[in-house]
């Protein structure tokens, strides 16, 4: 699970070089282009159906799947890489409320704390009223509400569904989402550009086994919490890297949102209800 998270925090460090030159269509096409290459035949070879059950679900969540992506991608262009990755993780806040509406989970008082703490720190953390506070912030903050909608729908689809076929919709749904995107904007890359997109498949690749790996062997909510880690390699990667500066206000903010997600992590192993990583 650690190296996972630090996997994870590789390919942001890579989206985040790459962006202004290749544009985020270009980046999220090939992502999804390679990851329904390599599962298509493990499907086949598997003899599991490429119909899989549900289908309109499985189809909405490839939908908001490739939302949540998106959006995540424009942040981690506009804003620094620490703060699109602490708002991204807001999406255990927004699952458990959608859980709420969407299969009529309870909330208990500490986990309506906990998502009270974790809504204060998103307005720390952005702080409106405030220069700093962009478009890009507000993407971020959609890829985690997003994100959190997409892991309602996973945790209804695997009572019925694998996770490869609930993964392969997500490719298929993106790649159609983003082709015709794809060939108006396209511009074609250069050896050292193709390099880097072909490793960062490889290395979504390579994170998305491990993470799958990893919760073979550790319960849903430590694997959660262990996952939150990106946020801090990401962090460390945006100081060193790309000159980020962490201000108290963003420190506050971060700490405030990853402990309610790792607090409702917690609750929900311990109500036997798993939590899904959004990039499953």
């Amino acid at each position: 699970m650690i190296l996972s998270a630090f996997f994870f925090a590789i390919t942001d460090i890579i989206i985040k070089f790459i962006s202004p030159s290749l544009g985020v269509i270009q980046i999220a096409f090939v992502r999804f282009l390679i990851g329904a290459l390599i599962l298509w035949p493990m499907l086949k070879s598997s003899g599991q159906s490429l119909i899989g059950n549900s289908n309109r679900v499985l189809l909405l969540r490839g939908f908001t799947g490739t939302l949540a992506f998106f959006c995540l991608l424009k942040a981690i262009a506009m804003i620094p890489l620490s703060n699109a990755m602490v708002l991204f993780y807001t999406f255990p806040l927004f699952a458990t409320f959608f859980a709420f509406f969407l299969l009529k989970e309870r909330f208990k008082r500490l986990e309506i704390m906990l998502t009270l703490v974790g809504m204060i720190g998103i307005y720390i953390l952005i702080n409106p009223s405030s220069h700093i506070y962009t478009i890009g912030h507000m993407f971020g903050l959609l890829a985690g509400c997003f994100a959190g909608f997409t892991v309602v729908l996973i945790r209804k689809l695997r009572k019925t569904n694998g996770p490869l076929i609930i993964y392969f919709y997500f490719c298929i749904v993106g790649g159609i989402i983003s082709s015709p995107f794809f060939i108006i904007k396209f511009k074609l890359p250069d050896l050292e550009q193709s390099s880097l997109l072909i490793f960062l498949a490889v290395i979504f690749l390579i994170a998305q086994i491990l993470m799958n790996q990893g919760f073979k062997f550790c319960k849903a909510s430590e694997g959660g919490v262990i996952l939150m880690s990106e946020v801090v390699y990401a962090g460390i990667a945006g100081v060193v890297v790309f000159d980020d500066t962490l201000s108290l206000n963003f420190l506050a903010g971060a700490c405030l949102i990853v402990g309610s997600g790792a607090g409702l992590n917690l609750i929900a192993h311990k109500n036997n209800i798993s939590i899904p990583m959004a990039n499953m």
